[in-house]
């Protein structure tokens, strides 16, 4: 499973680094769906779940911060 995430390659503001972070998260991101699926668990449990904590985590950022997350 390969967990390798880049760091950004554009500066903080720039328009184009959420892309350059989902480019960098892309492959590890393919990797842990794969592992997830070959160890019985179905895709649409998989996607269910990674979204879920995806949610999750955005919210947690969100309570921290005193707002909720862009998006």
């Amino acid at each position: 499973m390969s967990l390798t995430v880049e760091p950004p390659i554009l500066p903080a503001g720039n328009p184009d680094r959420e892309v350059n972070c989902e480019v960098a998260l892309e492959a590890a991101f393919a990797s842990l769906v794969t592992t997830s699926v070959s160890q019985g668990w179905t895709p649409r449990e998989t996607a269910a779940t990674l979204l879920k904590l995806a949610t999750d985590h955005a919210l947690q950022l969100g309570t921290e911060e005193g707002k909720l997350p862009e998006g």
